[in-house]
């Protein structure tokens, strides 16, 4: 089939290619500027008190607190509601007493039955 000569001229100019980026790189880091750059974003984004896992906590718990706010909000908003149609109704008053409290009228008798 294929002899191991034929394929190593096409693997040393890659190799060549992978040892001149990795000598680029190294050059460049190698500067005092991005050295001092690097440590200081390593700094702050993973040290320091205010660290990034710290930024990413923080809003995903004021999303959450967000959520249950609003959540709140059109509770507050249906308990309003119910309490002006009390309010105002009679009937409906009657209605939630009997419901919530088991009240009767004198001459009733209530029966309590439980599904479960």
């Amino acid at each position: 089939m294929f002899k191991t000569t034929q394929f190593i001229p096409l693997f040393i100019p890659f190799i060549f290619e992978i040892w001149i980026v990795k000598r680029r790189i190294i050059k460049f880091l190698r500067n005092k500027y991005v050295l001092v750059t690097l440590l200081n974003l390593v700094y702050i984004l993973f040290i320091h008190n205010i660290n990034l896992v710290y930024i990413i906590e923080s809003k995903w718990e004021s999303e959450r607190l967000q959520r249950e706010i609003d959540m709140m909000k059109v509770k507050n908003k249906e308990i309003q509601d119910a309490f002006m149609d009390i309010s105002n109704n009679g009937a409906t008053l009657e209605r939630y007493a009997r419901e919530q409290f088991y009240m009767k009228r004198d001459n009733e008798e209530v029966f309590i039955i439980k599904s479960e």
